[in-house]
């Protein structure tokens, strides 16, 4: 299934599950409300006639009473006005009256009606002696009909809108894949050898800023290529040239020369394919890891977004059902639906229904972190650095842990001996970067301990001949040796899912490379990792103003 089908299907799914919990809010809501306006204008009108006809019937005026019963019935609403008196006599009534006076006709709200008319009593009373009692049917044709046209209308406009919805979805999606294709035709045509490969760098968003790395990327390789060739040309100039001299000053260095030719032939074969293979694999290890990361959190998407299917499905089958309900007073089917509610745990679906939604939308964050640590990856690897600054590595290792904000169980050390360092000339931003990322392995590796409280961390710094030589000690979990070897590439973590990018060592790695130094990661025999770094003197003010004064 494509990106953009996905992308239609879910937001479809999440667009018609909205809709329809609003629209069965809002059609409830517009049915309580009219049946609540209608009870209490109903009750109120039934309670001011009783109030009107009153005296009229004390007297027994029937006459006064007639008139009454006839003006109430000019409202459209009411088909049938009646007056009774004592004993349950009829001293007056008008419309469509029912034959029977039977208390058991009167409903107690509109929402019991069950043949379209509102039947409503108040009594005739005087002194809290009751003297009769007027009956009035109201007409709920009306009112029903405008609540079906409610449904229909509401009915229509979501269709309508989920449609607009899946068009446009399919235009986004259809934009948004657009570059991801032209890159993959690109990745297809340089695995098949073409190097004059054109993608489009327009834009300012993430897949802009990969196409520009990509390009670049592009850029490279044939750099590299042309500089193979020419130094191949150079060497095979050199070795005729060498071969020519040897000729003419003894013959028995010829076999030797013809030797050298052979081994300067393999070495450059050798040398070609290492190239390839370094790159095949590089672009093998990110392609590996980016597709992990992101299968990850898109089969959680996958996974809650099925998940919302079944709970719409059963809320369906519950308003279905309630609707059935409603009209009647079965108890048995009153009682069948309670216990269906119970064996579909309806009263957890709520609950469930937010948290797969959540889920869904840290999945998909989780996505979008995923590439834009890509996109930082592919900038630091071809942005150009600024100039240096000088800095004390102390200050700079200091702010690093209170940015970090370590646990305070755990025991940080940082040695007095990098207090006696000189100032650094160095890239400040990549040295925060660099120090942040050593401390934060160091920190997670002490928290999954067993007792993560017993943790400690030192740092500690020294002169080693003509290198500055720093360590980061910590006595967490260490590393598996087997994974040594594969630390500093991109996306490879010994983290839980979802924990890390696997980009920390990476950008760690790059950043010593780029201050011309060496890192080195080790496990400790006593349990723990210690981290390396080695640079050359000529880092340190002190060394550039040496190296000035002996000039």
């Amino acid at each position: 299934m494509s990106l953009r089908l996905k992308t239609i299907l879910g937001v479809a799914l999440i667009e018609a599950v909205l809709l329809a919990i609003l629209l069965t809010l809002t059609l409830n809501y517009l049915r309580t409300t009219n049946f609540d306006g209608l009870d209490q204008r109903a009750f109120s009108t039934s309670d001011l006639f009783a109030s009107t006809v009153k005296n009229a019937v004390l007297s027994y005026d029937l006459a006064t009473v007639e008139s009454f019963t006839q003006e109430l019935l000019r409202n459209e609403d009411i088909v049938y006005v009646a007056v009774f008196g004592e004993g349950g006599q009829v001293l007056s009534s008008v419309g469509s009256v029912p034959s029977d006076h039977d208390p058991s006709r009167l409903e107690k709200g509109s929402h019991q009606v069950t043949d379209g008319i509102f039947d409503v009593s108040s009594p005739i009373a005087e002194a809290g002696i009751e003297f009769g009692a007027v009956w009035l049917g109201f007409d709920l044709s009306a009112l029903n009909a405008a609540i079906d046209s409610a449904k229909k209308w509401s009915t229509l406009i979501v269709v309508g809108e989920m449609t607009l919805v899946a068009l446009f979805s399919y235009v986004l999606g259809a934009y948004l894949t657009q570059r991801l294709s032209e890159l993959r035709r690109a990745a297809d045509d340089i695995a098949a050898g073409a190097r004059d490969v054109d993608v489009r760098t327009d834009g300012r968003d993430e897949l802009a800023t990969v196409s520009r790395a990509f390009s670049n990327m592009v850029a490279q390789i044939k750099v590299s290529e042309d500089k193979a060739e020419r130094y191949h040309n150079e060497l095979a100039e050199a070795n005729a040239t060498l071969e020519t001299r040897v000729q003419r000053r003894t013959q028995a260095l010829t076999e030797a020369n013809h030797q050298l030719t052979a081994t300067n032939e393999q070495l450059k074969n050798t040398q070609e394919k290492l190239v390839e293979s370094e790159k095949l694999a590089s672009i093998g290890t990110m392609a590996a890891g980016v597709a992990h990361e992101i299968n990850n959190p898109m089969g959680a998407v996958s996974s809650n977004l099925q998940m919302c299917q079944t709970y719409l499905g059963t809320y369906q089958t519950w308003i279905e059902r309630s609707e059935a309900l409603r009209d009647g007073s079965d108890a048995q089917a009153n009682q069948d639906l309670e216990q269906w509610k119970q064996a579909q745990y309806v009263e957890c679906l709520e609950e469930d229904f937010r948290d797969s939604l959540n889920d869904a939308l840290v999945s998909v964050d989780r996505v979008r972190a995923i590439v834009t640590a890509l996109q930082r990856y592919a900038t630091q690897l071809h942005q150009e650095k600024g100039s240096r600054e000088p800095i004390l590595l102390k200050q700079l290792v200091t702010h690093c842990l209170e940015t970090l904000a370590p646990p305070e169980t755990l025991s940080i050390t940082v040695s007095a001996s990098l207090t006696d360092l000189p100032q650094w000339r160095v890239h400040p931003d990549d040295f925060r970067q660099l120090f942040t990322e050593l401390l934060r392995n160091a920190i997670q590796a002490c928290e999954r301990k067993p007792n993560p409280e017993e943790g400690q961390i030192s740092i500690a710094a020294q002169q080693d001949g003509q290198r500055w030589v720093i360590h980061v000690v910590d006595n967490g979990v260490g590393i598996e040796a087997a994974d040594l070897k594969r630390v500093y590439d991109p996306f490879f973590t010994t983290l839980p899912v979802g924990q890390g990018m696997g980009l920390g060592l990476t950008f760690a790695y790059n950043i010593v490379r780029h201050h011309d130094g060496v890192m080195r990661v080790q496990n400790r025999d006593v349990g723990g990792v210690v981290v390396t770094l080695a640079f050359p003197l000529s880092l340190s003010d002190q060394a550039i103003n040496e190296t000035a004064d002996s000039a």
